[in-house]
C-alpha cells in the first residue's frame, strides 16, 4: 500500500518548535497537521483546505497555479508544507532562496503511504509520539472495519463518482478515492481507468454497479438521490433501480489521511447494511 512520500522534512535548527508559523497547501496536508495537534501554528492555507472548518477563516494563499511566493512570504512562515506538484516549482525555489523550510508530500491512495506521511510531517513538527498514536488509532479503526467485512456475505460492485452538479460528472478509477473499495469489502464497477474519466452512459449501464458513491457535496449539488437518478444511465443500473445511491464527506473519503479509518468504517456500514442491523 502507498500514499504520501516525504521529500523534505527537517526544520532549521534555530527555529523554536512552539513558535513556528506554518503554511499548508493541500487538504490532506492541512488535515494531518491539525490531527497532530498543530492547527494553531497554521497561519494560512490554500483553497482546498476546508477541514477542520476553522481553517477557512485563515488567510488563503490561493489555488495551484495562482499561488505565488510573494503572498506566502508576506505571511512570514517558518515552514511551508505542500502536496507534491500542487505548487509550481519556481515558487518553491523562490521560497527556499528566502530560507523558508519546505516539506513536500506526494499524495497516494494507500495506508502505507498514509503512515509515511503522518510520520514525516510529525518529524517536521516534532510530533513523533503524536504521529504514532494517530497511526495506532487508524490501524484500530481499519481492523474493526475488517471484522465487520468478515461478517458480510456480499461483495458489492461500486462506482465512485466525482461531480459538480450535472456540468461535470466523472467516474473514479485507480489512484483516486475508489482505491478505498478493497478496505470496505467491495470492488470497483469499472476496470482499467486511471484517475478520473468523464461519465459515459453506455459504459455506466454496462458496468451495472450495485451502489453509486458520491461526495456529500456532489450529491447535494444534484438535489439528492432523486437528482442522481436523472443522470443518463443511472436509473438503468442495479444501484439506480434499488436507489442505492450513497455519499460520504468528500475530504474524508478522498484524502487517505488522518480520517481514513473513519471513512472506511462509515463506508463499510453503508455498503453492508446487514452488518449495521446486528
Amino acid at each position: 500500500m502507498r500514499f504520501l512520500l516525504i521529500s523534505a522534512v527537517l526544520l532549521c535548527s534555530n527555529v523554536v518548535f512552539g513558535q513556528i508559523r506554518v503554511i499548508t497547501a493541500g487538504s490532506v496536508v492541512t488535515e494531518t497537521v491539525c490531527a497532530l495537534g498543530d492547527c494553531d501554528k497554521i497561519v494560512a492555507s490554500d483553497r482546498t483546505s476546508l477541514y477542520p472548518a476553522h481553517i477557512q477563516s485563515l488567510p488563503s494563499i490561493g489555488y495551484r497555479s495562482a499561488i505565488n511566493a510573494e503572498g506566502i512570504l508576506s505571511l512570514q512562515p517558518d515552514l511551508v508544507i505542500v502536496e507534491k506538484d500542487y505548487v509550481d516549482e519556481a515558487v518553491l525555489s523562490q521560497l527556499r532562496s528566502s530560507r523558508v523550510t519546505i516539506v513536500s508530500v506526494e499524495q497516494k491512495y494507500t495506508f502505507e503511504g498514509t503512515k509515511e506521511a503522518i510520520r514525516g510531517i510529525g518529524k517536521a513538527l516534532n510530533r513523533n509520539a503524536e504521529a504514532e498514536q494517530l497511526i495506532a488509532k487508524i490501524e484500530g479503526e481499519l481492523a474493526e472495519a475488517q471484522s465487520w467485512v468478515a461478517q458480510s456475505k456480499t461483495t458489492p460492485r461500486v462506482l465512485g463518482v466525482h461531480n459538480r452538479g450535472t456540468a461535470l460528472v466523472n467516474v473514479a478509477g485507480e489512484k483516486t478515492f475508489a482505491d478505498i473499495f478493497p478496505f470496505v469489502g467491495a470492488t470497483s464497477a469499472i476496470k482499467g481507468v486511471q484517475g478520473y474519466k468523464a461519465l459515459n452512459s453506455e459504459a455506466l449501464i454496462a458496468s451495472n454497479p450495485d451502489y453509486i458513491l458520491f461526495f456529500e457535496s456532489g450529491l447535494e449539488s444534484l438535489g439528492g438521490v432523486n437528482g442522481a437518478l436523472k443522470i443518463q444511465g443511472v436509473a438503468q443500473t442495479t444501484a439506480g433501480r434499488k436507489k442505492q445511491i450513497i455519499a460520504v464527506e468528500g475530504i474524508k473519503l478522498s484524502n487517505f489521511g488522518p480520517r481514513l479509518g473513519e471513512a472506511v468504517k462509515e463506508l463499510t456500514l453503508l455498503l453492508h447494511p446487514e452488518i449495521q442491523k446486528q
